[in-house]
């Protein structure tokens, strides 16, 4: 796979389930091509283009409610 956030990642399984009220959400794990100590992490977290980034990232893909499709 290509890169993106965290770098390439080699594989990835998730599956996908519905809540009570119908609702989809996914249980995802993602195998990187490389690892990231914590110390290695927390040094990429201080780098103001990696962090805007991540955070664009997970806002893309995190949701919270469903009010748009009311």
């Amino acid at each position: 796979m290509l890169g993106g956030v965290l770098g390439p990642a080699k594989a990835y399984f998730g599956t996908v389930e519905n809540q009570g009220r119908g609702s989809l959400h996914l249980h995802l794990l993602i195998w990187l091509n490389h690892e990231y100590s914590p110390a290695q992490l927390k040094e990429k977290i201080q780098n103001e283009d990696f962090r805007k980034n991540l955070l664009k990232y997970l806002e893309d893909i995190i949701k919270e409610d469903l009010d748009s499709f009311r």
